[in-house]
């Protein structure tokens, strides 16, 4: 039986390290709140930016982002379904499409309010309030989908 922690959740993100220019430009998280047809405009504009047709946007043309092969696509827990219909909605486009399963460590954050009440001066009726804070390691399950790039 899982011990349940009354109080407010508050939830860390699972990225640890810092993310250059081309691999956040490369790379699409899904949440819960992004909507279906919002994730796949804003990843053809992804898929667009990195194509050598392209002529209006010469950065993505230096050789920096020449190397990005695919764009990632990463969901996780209640996000897995919604990161899997959008890999198969660009793999029935035409472009190949990996999948890749994993877990990741995130970090929880439980903070507790309690009301202290001060005996010392007499004042039964007056109290401060005190948080505690509790951190919980767990395991997510999370998918990753890679939208290879069609290049000429």
């Amino acid at each position: 039986m899982v011990n349940r922690i009354e109080g407010k959740h508050i939830k860390h993100s699972p990225q640890t390290r810092r993310l250059t220019e081309t691999q956040y430009n490369s790379k699409f998280l899904v949440k819960s709140s992004t909507p279906f047809i919002s994730a796949i405009k804003q990843i053809s504009k992804q898929l667009a930016r990195f194509s050598k047709s392209q002529g209006t946007q010469r950065k993505f043309q230096n050789d920096q982002y020449k190397k990005v092969k695919y764009i990632t696509v990463k969901g996780m827990g209640k996000t897995i379904e919604k990161t899997l219909k959008l890999a198969m909605h660009f793999q029935s486009l035409g472009y190949k499409v990996d999948i890749l399963t994993g877990s990741v460590k995130v970090l929880d954050e439980f903070e507790r309010k309690a009301i202290v009440h001060s005996d010392d001066d007499g004042d039964e009726g007056i109290g401060r309030e005190d948080c505690e804070t509790e951190y919980r390691k767990r395991m997510v399950s999370s998918v990753e989908a890679r939208i290879w790039l069609h290049r000429e």
